[in-house]
């Protein structure tokens, strides 16, 4: 059973406040190891069943006169387990059929045994024990209620679980068909564009493979964690990661840490991606001297706020506007821009490419 007994659940309580009857009933129960505690009046005595009790011992003259609201309000208000009792002691000749006052009392009361004075020390044990076992019994159906209702809110809470879990399976689902789609969509618009574009079998084959892999790594960072988004940071560092020199950083990164979304995380690796492979053939990164610089700040004044990101070249060679635009550029400035839902700027200062982008953080 869940529920302990506590030491006061099993006494008996005596309420006699005139003559010996009191004195004489706990004598009796006290030789044969019952607990028991005298009450000195009917207040006391509701008191003390508050507290606990196995039964009531009291003389039908404590009742006859008394105010019993309160009583009837507890024994209104115990619980469905319970039926506490009430040994009456009515006087010689004075039983319930003769006497409308105990019936009416043994309808207010409920679970009333009736004993006539004087009474025998056998008979009152016999009596208490009797009480008190149909106490106990109570208690265990307590402990038995007590119990199914625990595992009654322990099944709710598995159920719930259970049907949380697969909620956020069937989410996950989704979700994951959603970014297959989403990927198998940019797999084969760079495939396509890539395969346009170059001039050669060769060609294509590296520049494929090369955006595949940054697309990898861009999905690495976002299964770390959990895709719920990705920092801007590790973001950044990772699409770079590759055109770091051995021993030298040619890269100068500084911004804040800021949470973006999965959406913007793969847009935005494979921007850098395509910048810094430009950078390695035409610019940058095509000497010994040119550095990189990648800076972020955000606004959050805004609502939502919004990310100024760019990219700035110095130290390579000499730039100048391409005559035609090819797929990085054109991977930049208009898929970017329609996946971060901002704006994208590409300028060719003769010091080096300065890129530009402009997105709200949702």
């Amino acid at each position: 059973m869940s529920h302990t007994l506590h030491s006061y659940s099993e006494r008996v309580l005596v309420l006699a406040p005139h003559g010996r009857d009191a004195a004489v009933a706990a004598d009796i129960l006290h030789a044969a190891r019952i607990a028991t505690e005298i009450c000195p009046d009917l207040p006391a005595l509701v008191r003390e069943i508050e507290h606990g009790a196995g039964f009531a011992l009291v003389t039908d003259e404590a009742f006859r006169t008394a105010d019993l609201k309160e009583v009837s309000r507890w024994l209104s208000d115990q619980p469905p387990w319970s039926d506490f009792a009430f040994v009456l002691l009515t006087r010689r000749g004075g039983g319930v059929e003769r006497n409308p006052a105990l019936a009416r009392l043994s309808e207010l009361l409920g679970n009333v045994i009736f004993l006539e004075r004087p009474f025998h020390a056998g008979t009152l044990v016999s009596v208490a024990r009797s009480a008190l076992r149909g106490r106990l019994r109570q208690y265990e159906a307590r402990a038995r209620l007590e119990d199914l209702h625990e595992g009654e809110e322990r099944l709710k809470a598995a159920l719930d679980k259970e049907r949380r879990a697969a909620e956020h399976q069937r989410v996950l689902i989704n979700e994951l068909n959603h970014r297959v789609k989403n990927t198998l969509a940019t797999v084969q618009s760079i495939s396509a564009q890539t395969l346009r574009t170059a001039e050669t079998q060769a060609d294509a084959r590296e520049a494929l493979e090369m955006r595949l892999l940054a697309l990898s790594r861009a999905h690495d960072v976002l299964t770390r964690e959990s895709w719920e988004g990705a920092d801007l940071v590790e973001v950044v560092s990772n699409a770079l990661k590759p055109y770091e020199s051995s021993g030298e950083s040619r890269f100068r990164i500084k911004g804040p840490h800021v949470r973006v979304t999965p959406r913007m995380s793969l847009a935005l690796a494979m921007a850098l991606h395509e910048l810094a492979t430009n950078a390695v053939k035409y610019g940058a990164l095509s000497n010994k001297t040119g550095t990189i610089q990648v800076s972020w700040e955000l606004q959050n004044g805004t609502a939502p706020p919004r990310l100024t990101l760019r990219w700035m070249e110095a130290g390579g060679p000499p730039v100048a506007a391409p005559s035609r635009r090819g797929f990085g550029s054109r991977l930049i400035e208009r898929t970017l821009a329609q996946d971060l839902d901002g704006q994208v700027a590409i300028a060719f200062p003769p010091t080096g490419i300065v890129c530009t982008v402009e997105a709200p953080v949702a």
